[in-house]
């Protein structure tokens, strides 16, 4: 204001100001706490949400009967809440018990679908597993193929081991197999079996060539 020679010209100054930005100013302000009652309701919405899918994910786990449904109305109601994803995983264990594999398979690819990042990496490993127990070993490497995540790198590994054995290749899954017990140590649980199977493959190839020794003399 020290270029204006008098008070009343900056008081002038000051009005005129006020008059050509009064409308964006005032717009700004509405705005900005419009953005802030949204952000305020919005948290507010997501804490009552997680509440509510918490309670009936407990009763899903503490239900013997209606669980299905307590499980549909989480996936329909509240399906960015984990536990959504974790009652549909769940419900694909119960259908695997009871053979209702189909079913399974559903729930798996909902999960993957909705899911956030760590329950979609375990419901991609479970149907990866049952595609392999369908004999249907292209469907299971294309969910797994190219897939590299840190804290899911040892189960990925050991069924890309699955796959490479079901496609008889034997030396690509003891690679597998022994990138999974890289990040593994001798006390973990899956160790034990990881290396039961990269023993058995080591077994089998020793094995081979006295068998082709016998063919051979006949």
């Amino acid at each position: 204001m020290d270029t204006y020679n008098s008070e009343e010209e900056q008081v002038q100054a000051i009005k005129q100001w006020w008059k050509d930005n009064a409308v964006s100013l005032i717009s700004g302000i509405v705005i900005g706490l419009a953005v802030l009652g949204g952000y305020r309701y919005w948290t507010d919405h997501k804490q009552t949400q997680s509440q509510q899918a918490s309670e009936i994910y407990s009763e899903v786990l503490a239900a013997v009967h209606g669980k299905a449904e307590k499980t549909e109305l989480l996936k329909k109601d509240f399906p960015g809440t984990p536990y959504a994803g974790l009652a549909a995983l769940l419900a694909a264990k119960e259908n695997v018990d009871k053979n209702e594999i189909d079913k399974a398979i559903s729930q798996l690819k909902w999960v993957i679908d909705n899911s956030d990042s760590g329950i979609q990496h375990i419901a991609t490993i479970r149907l990866a597993r049952l595609y392999l127990a369908q004999d249907k070993i292209d469907a299971a490497e294309a969910l797994v193929k190219g897939v590299k995540v840190a804290g899911f790198s040892t189960a990925y590994n050991e069924v890309r081991g699955d796959i490479n054995l079901a496609k008889n290749l034997p030396v690509q899954a003891k690679e597998s197999y022994r990138l999974a017990l890289a990040s593994l140590t001798p006390g973990d649980q899956r160790y034990a079996i990881i290396k039961m199977k990269l023993d058995d493959l080591a077994q089998a190839n020793a094995v081979m060539p006295s068998v082709t020794t016998k063919d051979n003399d006949k």
